[in-house]
């Protein structure tokens, strides 16, 4: 029994040791869950991405508000929610989103540019007119016509559409390319597997452009001339877009 007392003291020795390491081994793991989470939102998102490719609107936007709780100034994540929103016909937080990109992003960029479209052409934006006009008088170059004469329309056409879903709009803008509409601008929205019109428009040539808000990648953009005393018939399809293979939740 006299040695019992010296046994004793190397064991709470070791037992010491022991719980020293313990403690110290938290701060070291520290650094690795920081690095860890700041993948996160940017993981969440390419899964938001994913599940909105497919026409899972609700899952994607739970991914991208679980992503804009970390990254709550992220433009693109915004406009993504944005977007969702609208594919899921929630107009009034869909408009507030789009709001918050073309008011917080960088000015005439990309992002913000398709947010003013989308606020336009739901009237959200505060500009009422569907026309620009050119720095010269329009009557000067419309004299003489009736402005109902001239008109460009056509249908839409896209087969990877969930059917089951609202189908998803394009908004379409026309600008003017030679001397007779330099500095005419038109909008107008359609739906994929719809129609769509412009109407009113001056005759002569223009650049037409087509996007849907739910996707970032421009569906058209083609050289076109609206001919005067009646419509000029243009129908868009899969077979000339700039983006034939995009999906907007078709099923698989």
């Amino acid at each position: 029994m006299p040695h019992v007392p010296g046994v004793w003291a190397i064991a709470l020795m070791v037992a010491a040791t022991s719980l020293s390491g313990c403690e110290q081994s938290p701060p070291s793991s520290v650094p690795r869950a920081s690095t860890s989470e700041t993948k996160t939102a940017a993981a969440v998102k390419a899964r938001g991405d994913e599940l909105s490719q497919r026409g899972e609107y609700e899952a994607a936007l739970a991914a991208y508000e679980e992503a804009l709780r970390q990254e709550p100034n992220d433009v693109a994540l915004r406009y993504a929610l944005a977007t969702t929103l609208a594919s899921l016909n929630r107009r009034a937080e869909a408009t507030e989103a789009f709001r918050w990109v073309a008011t917080n992003g960088l000015p005439n960029s990309d992002l913000v540019d398709r947010a003013e479209t989308w606020l336009r052409a739901e009237g959200a934006l505060g500009v009422t007119a569907t026309i620009t006009t050119p720095t010269e008088p329009a009557a000067d170059k419309t004299s003489g016509r009736l402005e109902t004469d001239s008109r460009l329309r056509g249908h839409i056409t896209w087969s990877k559409v969930d059917p089951s879903r609202p189908a998803p709009r394009v908004h379409l803008r026309l600008e003017g390319t030679d001397s007779s509409t330099k500095g005419l601008v038109y909008n107008a929205v359609g739906t994929l597997n719809g129609d769509y019109e412009f109407a009113s428009v001056q005759p002569g040539g223009y650049r037409l452009t087509a996007q849907s808000p739910l996707n970032t990648a421009r569906l058209w953009e083609m050289n076109v001339t609206v001919y005067d005393g009646g419509p000029t018939v243009l129908d868009l399809s899969e077979t000339t877009s700039l983006s034939p293979t995009t999906s907007f939740g078709a099923p698989r």
